[in-house]
């Protein structure tokens, strides 16, 4: 949600998802669309000589690439974003280019705002997003805004929602 959050508000950013990021699709991206933000989402997905492309980028803004005697070079000012459910298995050399932050539980209250914010961008009103919240904290015992937002896609009324998750708590099982 950071991330989308970002590519939402700024026109000159790249979205990619680190499972399916290879250092060739990077570095063309780079090249193309001279992005100012670089987001990228569960970098720690991306095999380790792909997240190489990225070094020389964080470092000194410089991206190059040679093929069959071809070399081009281009100077980037670029600020690359990313999201991890760990940094395991983010090599070393590039983890270190990263300003780490861990994002602490959300309080019920943090939670609630956030929620009531998310659901908004979905068209459902402040009432019933508050008891979304309210119910997936609660009675689904869940910090996960996603869950919220589950919720506020399936159910439009404060039926709906009692409905859903009444099936929820029954039947769903957590991935």
């Amino acid at each position: 949600m950071f991330l989308t959050e970002i590519m939402r508000s700024f026109n000159d950013s790249v979205f990619v998802a680190g499972s399916n990021a290879t250092k060739a699709g990077l570095t063309n991206q780079l090249f193309e669309r001279r992005p100012r933000f670089l987001l990228i989402d569960e970098l720690e997905k991306m095999n380790s000589s792909d997240q190489t492309s990225l070094l020389h980028l964080m470092e000194t803004g410089l991206v190059s690439e040679t093929k069959m005697n071809k070399t081009r070079q281009t100077k980037l000012t670029s600020s690359v974003f990313a999201t991890a459910n760990s940094h395991g298995n983010i090599i070393a050399p590039l983890l270190s280019r990263f300003f780490v932050l861990e994002i602490p539980e959300y309080t019920y209250e943090e939670f609630r705002q956030i929620s009531v914010i998310r659901l908004g961008k979905e068209n459902v009103c402040e009432t019933v997003a508050t008891i979304i919240a309210e119910k997936v904290w609660n009675d689904l015992n869940s910090k996960d805004v996603r869950d919220v937002i589950k919720i506020g896609r399936l159910a439009n009324t404060i039926d709906e929602v009692g409905f859903t998750v009444n099936m929820m708590r029954r039947y769903y099982k957590k991935t």
